[in-house]
């Protein structure tokens, strides 16, 4: 066999299996699309359920990819060890329903054996136990030497995950080699030696299972294999393990020129280098499929691995930003065979750069604070047990500092410290409440799948991009979570009534767009739509309210789009593409949607971005959109292939996954996207576009909600009604007098002040002129206290103020109450606080008396008393007090 590239062994896999009828399909999104059960893609498998659970179907039911997989449970071990990494490609084939054992064994036979010409007598093969045909097409098809057979159990070799589909499996072993060994005689596959490596795995989807035990032969098995591409490239390069590879090799060369590090000289540094090299390749991908950093979900896995990354670097040397630099690396590495990572080289490193900014700002500071932490607890520590970082410290370091929890986990483990998780969860648990709550919203959005998933119909036919109104037949009808042939009123409307149609014009909630309303009538029926959804097999499904009669399956109905709605959501919709071509332009080529909302009302657009939005910039923005509006632009919509899109100049959405036929939408020279939404005709249709608010959603997202047509007529209206009931409450005759009198009375009301501080201070200089005439004295320094009845806070200070400024040698500790609220003011002269008497710890020592508590500045501070009833006794300590603070 010869040694062979990791770009060149992905290429000749997916030519190998495109040759043998296999669909070519790109790698799918990291993103997992339609499917909330996992947080990033993790298998080759994963983005292909929806075909081997039917809800969709595969052109020619064969495929082969190459899929970008992120797995992160073994996070700590990596760099530990080279066996752990977190990102990883995943070779694979996959039948759904078309051939099974036999062609899945001969072409993986053949690829191995012919195309790379890997020795047959390297190469070992498991089969499940109970499965007779595999054993008998591995030896007498295939011709394998029965030596190199090897039967094993359920817990190796067959793939089930709870009820469903599931089935025996055959995995490929490599013998590396006796150096590789462990010396013992039974060494074979299954040893825990590094000598036999699995590198194939290929599973026969046979049965449906019960979840209890009980199997039942499928009519047509499917296959879905996997294989990790770099583990194939260490067999074919000859090393040892991943991180010596070609391409992952190159990423730590070049780590070596940064840090000035040679691998492979020191295992401590060595360890960083491998954090460092696996981490930046994960980082890249997911940026480049639309993740950013975050502190929740799959944004919380991204920032933790940048962050880890960024540490290990500081720990072999490297004191500047670095991460940003080294992704060129991992770009150049793999751009041949996901040109996406070119396309979105500068966004790629602007992100890693701003998180890595963003990391060294609390870095030093957290690591300051952690490593105080460390040395207390060392020292008070009398045995291991005691070595415990309380939940509350972690929790303010994570809080206050931005010091992430799993890093303050990794250092103390380094110090030999356990970590009180259970107290810092404690601290987490509102915005983990919060969190459930999304994923319980979330996961809601697959309910029409679990219901529709069995019916074998054709899929709903959408007519809403060309009409309104629809004549269409009722094929399915669902109530309560059950499928119904009749559906009827009794004594009132019933409501979530389920109802897919054959064909609709209604729009499905997707892409950020909200779905169309109206009715479903029929010669029995009417029903109230309010919501629309698509499922996995291509249903609309209609929830409605049945507001009279009955409805029927197989039934003529008539639906009809809310058109003003419809209208005003299309309006809204178009304005989004005009204000991302506009944000483009005015801000750079770096902004990408991140997220949107459009329904009737407004519109809501989120975008990478990394400072807040000026209102220069905003203004700009507002009147690119506007002119673009003015300018009657034509708005064209072509289907073509996704190259003849790319060619346009077509804006795809970030970490979208795209079939081979899309939809691009043009709105004049202006603005060209991919969008499967409704758009107006001509932008002129929108009438006029206006920026209601610019926020911050997330680190490096922005957020820009707007309205437009109708909604910013509605804007005026309700901005002309506020300037009207000011104009009447101010008794005005005239609204355009507005500006005019509140500049006047804010004047007035700047005299009025003046003159109220001027009373104030009056007040309090006849209130205090008693106080001066019997000063209590302790060391030279001169005591005044006093309680004075309905005197507010701010003539407190007044009074605090002429003590502190008439005498350097003076303190005053003044009580005040006013409205059944009891406030204590401290003073302190110039001589006193040098003599150590602080006006901040004097306030707050006397109100604990009152069991209050307060205190400020040196000077003078301020407190409140709790128990009224004590502050005599408080104000006779005064004398005591500062004795004991000299």
């Amino acid at each position: 066999m010869e040694w062979t590239s990791l770009n060149d062994l992905r290429e000749k896999f997916l030519s190998f299996y495109q040759k043998k009828g296999h669909n070519r399909l790109g790698s799918f999104p990291l993103i997992p699309q339609d499917d909330n059960s996992l947080l990033l893609i993790n298998s080759g498998m994963a983005p292909l359920k929806k075909y081997f659970m039917g809800q969709a179907t595969m052109p020619g039911n064969r495929a082969t990819t190459c899929q970008k997989c992120i797995r992160t449970p073994d996070i700590e071990r990596v760099g530990i060890t080279a066996r752990h990494g977190t990102f990883f490609e995943m070779l694979g084939n996959f039948s759904f329903g078309d051939y099974f054992k036999e062609e899945a064994t001969t072409w993986a036979w053949e690829f191995l054996t012919e195309e790379l010409q890997i020795p047959k007598e390297l190469l070992y093969v498991t089969v499940y136990e109970d499965d007779d045909e595999a054993w008998d097409i591995w030896v007498n098809k295939r011709g394998v030497d029965p030596t190199h057979m090897k039967r094993m159990g359920k817990e190796d070799n067959f793939w089930e995950i709870g009820s469903g589909p599931c089935g025996p499996c055959s995995e490929i072993y490599f013998d590396r080699g006796e150096k590789y060994g462990c010396g013992s005689p039974d060494c074979g596959v299954g040893c825990e030696c590094d000598r036999f490596i699995e590198i194939w795995n290929l599973v026969f989807t046979q049965f449906i299972s019960d979840g209890k035990g009980n199997y039942e032969r499928m009519q047509k098995g499917n296959i879905d294999t996997g294989m990790g591409l770099e583990r194939l490239a260490c067999v074919m390069q000859g090393v040892d393990n991943m991180f010596e590879v070609d391409s992952i090799a190159n990423v730590i060369k070049e780590v070596e020129r940064i840090s000035g590090i040679k691998y492979k000289e020191n295992a401590k540094t060595d360890i960083s280098v491998r954090v460092i090299t696996d981490h930046i390749r994960s980082t890249v991908f997911m940026i480049s499929d639309g993740v950013i950093p975050s502190n929740e979900g799959r944004g919380y896995v991204l920032r933790r691995l940048l962050r880890r990354a960024a540490r290990h670097g500081r720990m072999i040397g490297i004191k500047d930003m670095f991460l940003n630099e080294l992704c060129d690396t991992v770009i150049e590495e793999s751009k041949a065979a996901y040109p996406e990572l070119e396309e979105n080289r500068e966004y790629i490193k602007k992100v890693i750069l701003t998180e890595e900014e963003r990391f060294n700002k609390t870095i030093d500071q957290g690591m300051s604070i952690l490593s105080g932490l460390i040395d207390n607890i060392e020292k008070t520590a009398t045995n291991a047990k005691g070595k415990i970082l309380s939940g509350i410290e972690a929790f303010k370091l994570n809080d206050t500092f931005g010091f992430p929890f799993d890093l303050t986990k990794e250092i103390l483990e380094e110090h030999g410290i356990g970590i009180d998780e259970d107290g810092f969860r404690k601290h987490l648990k509102e915005q983990a409440d919060r969190a459930r709550e999304a994923r319980k919203k979330n996961n809601n959005v697959s309910w029409a799948d679990d219901l529709f998933k069995s019916l074998e119909l054709k899929p709903t036919e959408f007519k809403g991009y060309t009409e309104l109104k629809s004549d269409c037949n009722i094929i399915a009808l669902a109530y309560d979570g059950e499928f119904c042939d009749v559906v009827s009123v009794d004594d009132e409307p019933k409501e979530e009534v389920l109802v897919v149609l054959d064909k609709t014009p209604f729009y499905a909630e997707s892409g950020g767009q909200v779905a169309d309303t109206g009715i479903i009538e029929t010669e029995t029926a009417t029903l109230k739509v309010f919501d629309c959804r698509k499922t996995g097999k291509g249903f609309y499904v209609h929830t409605c309210t049945l507001e009279k009669g009955f409805v029927k399956v197989m039934t003529k109905a008539t639906a009809t789009v809310d058109e003003e709605l419809r209208k005003a959501i299309m309006r809204n919709h178009s304005s989004a593409h005009l204000l991302q071509a506009a944000l483009r332009e005015v801000l750079g080529s770096h902004v990408h949607q991140s997220g949107s909302y459009v329904d009737s009302e407004r519109m809501r657009f989120d975008f990478t971005h990394f400072n807040a939005v000026t209102k220069e910039e905003l203004q700009e923005i507002e009147m690119l959109v506007n002119r673009a509006i003015l300018s009657s632009m034509d708005v064209t919509v072509q289907e073509m292939s996704i190259d003849e899109a790319k060619k346009t100049g077509a804006m795809a959405l970030f970490g979208e996954k795209y079939g081979d036929k899309v939809r691009v939408v043009k709105m004049g020279d202006f603005s060209t996207e991919f969008c499967g939404g409704t758009h107006v005709s001509n932008t002129a249709n929108l009438g006029l576009f206006k920026i209601i608010s610019e926020s911050s959603v997330a680190a490096g997202v922005r957020r820009i909600e707007a309205v437009t047509g109708a909604g910013v007529l509605k804007l005026i209206e309700e901005k002309q009604k506020l300037i009207d009931d000011s104009a009447k409450n101010l008794k005005l005759a005239n609204s355009n007098e507005l500006s005019a009198k509140v500049s006047a009375m804010v004047l007035d009301a700047k005299v009025m002040q003046s003159e109220i501080d001027h009373l104030k201070s009056e007040i309090a200089k006849n209130q205090i002129k008693g106080l001066f005439e019997n000063p209590v004295e302790v060391a030279g320094i001169k005591i005044y206290t006093g309680y004075f009845g309905g005197t507010s806070s701010d003539a407190l200070r007044q009074m605090g103020f002429m003590v502190r400024d008439k005498d350097d040698n003076a303190v005053a500790v003044l009580c005040g109450e006013a409205n059944g609220k009891v406030t204590i003011a401290a003073a302190c002269g110039k001589t006193v606080i040098e003599r150590g008497i602080k006006a901040g710890a004097l306030a707050k020592n006397v109100a604990a008396i009152t069991g209050g508590s307060g205190g400020g500045k040196p000077d003078f501070a301020m407190a409140g008393a709790k128990d009224i009833t004590k502050v005599d006794e408080a104000l006779a300590q005064v004398p005591q007090i500062i004795k004991e603070m000299l």
